[in-house]
């Protein structure tokens, strides 16, 4: 049986969080003009992408979205870089996701696959601040498609492109309500990364994987 892992990077992989949505809500106003509310759950596609065509709709902005979305995400980029090169310690690795990587490469009939609801640019700074190597690793991102349902499915499609496997299972190792919804919708497996609840396979972090192999039956 063929599996299919898919890694979030923000809260499974990398945990960078208030310093991303500071960045990020401070980009926005430096490009735009715009104060953005920072209450994440008003937001239909909680995406870098598509928080951002939220907010052209919402404050009527007619420049050319490309461009817009080009500027912010430079500017974006740029601060994050400057907070990294200041307090290094705001970017790190989720306890046990190196190991985590290295482990389940080794796994017989086992594939990753990034899906990050960040652009590829800011995804890729991130996860090498935390010291993480994803290099041929399947990935897609917000640069690819604006909903986290989407970048999931997209992901999935090109790591069956780049195996050349058709994989029985796969299972979402992410954090957060978004990413449990996106795979229910996909009917992918969840295991939420971090504190959860429900009823879904829940470990505190990537170091307890093997737990989360023995929840979902899967073979270690």
């Amino acid at each position: 049986m063929a599996n299919l892992f898919l890694l979030d990077i923000d809260g499974a992989l990398v945990d960078s969080h208030n310093l991303e949505l500071d960045c990020y809500a401070r980009a926005v106003n430096e490009v735009l003009g715009i104060e953005m509310d920072t209450d994440l759950s008003l937001y239909a596609n909680l995406t870098d992408a598509g928080v951002l065509d939220e907010l052209i709709v919402k404050h009527g902005i007619t420049e050319s979205r490309s461009i817009i979305h080009r500027k912010v995400e430079n500017r974006y980029l740029t601060l994050v870089q400057q907070a990294i090169n200041e307090y290094p310690e705001t970017v790190r690795e989720v306890m046990g996701a190196k190991e985590f990587l290295m482990q389940v490469k080794e796994l017989r009939d086992t594939y990753i696959a990034i899906a990050t609801s960040s652009w590829a640019s800011a995804a890729k700074l991130k996860l090498r601040a935390a010291g993480l190597d994803i290099g041929n690793i399947t990935f897609a991102s917000s640069s690819d498609a604006l909903s986290r349902t989407e970048i999931m499915a997209l992901a999935a499609f090109r790591a069956k492109q780049d195996s050349g496997v058709v994989f029985d299972r796969r299972v979402v190792f992410a954090h957060g309500d978004r990413s449990k919804h996106a795979s229910q919708e996909l009917g992918y497996d969840y295991v939420e990364v971090g504190n959860g609840s429900g009823r879904h396979a829940n470990i505190p972090n990537l170091a307890h994987y093997q737990a989360a192999f023995s929840q979902l039956a899967l073979s270690a």
